[in-house]
């Protein structure tokens, strides 16, 4: 079975891990502009997951929940988005599963609380060397939010969740 990994809120990703451990593909969180900023696109999330068949009974899906903002707004926004994904996910039945950052990061990141983004880039280059983590070919910085959306993925798949 694959793992669908995500990394909540506007910044995040969403990956796929299949059940051999390859990185099948990600993408940046869907956006969408409102008055007030920025939010999850749901029916663009939907699309992509229909688009490559990522259905319920092909894949867990594992959301990171909120936690540990910086600000209000950053916080409202987190909240806001992982509810809408939950929701998509808890209508159409899929087995969903939710995890805070310290679960996964601890158990596979297995570093201080400030070195994970580095720790979390050099592992996700040694588990998927073809892959660049770039959101498109004029970026040159990584997609942390694809980088945590595909670890988190692999760890559901090791622990077997």
């Amino acid at each position: 079975m694959n793992t669908l990994g995500i990394d909540n809120g506007i910044s995040g990703a969403l990956a796929l891990v299949g059940e051999l451990g390859n990185l099948v593909m990600w993408i940046p969180m869907p956006i969408q502009k409102t008055r007030k900023g920025n939010e999850v696109n749901v029916c663009a999330v939907w699309s992509w997951l229909v688009e490559n068949n990522i259905l319920p009974g092909n894949a867990t899906v594992v959301i990171e929940e909120p936690g540990g903002s910086k600000s209000a707004k950053a916080a409202s926004s987190m909240a806001g988005s992982f509810h809408a994904l939950r929701s998509i996910f808890s209508i159409k039945d899929y087995k969903l599963v939710r995890t805070t950052p310290q679960a996964w990061q601890k158990s596979l990141l297995k570093c201080k609380a400030g070195d994970t983004k580095p720790v979390a880039l050099t592992l996700a280059k040694s588990l998927w060397r073809a892959e660049k983590w770039l959101s498109t070919e004029r970026c040159s910085k990584p997609h942390d939010g694809a980088i945590d959306a595909a670890l988190i993925a692999e760890w559901a798949r090791r622990e077997k969740l």
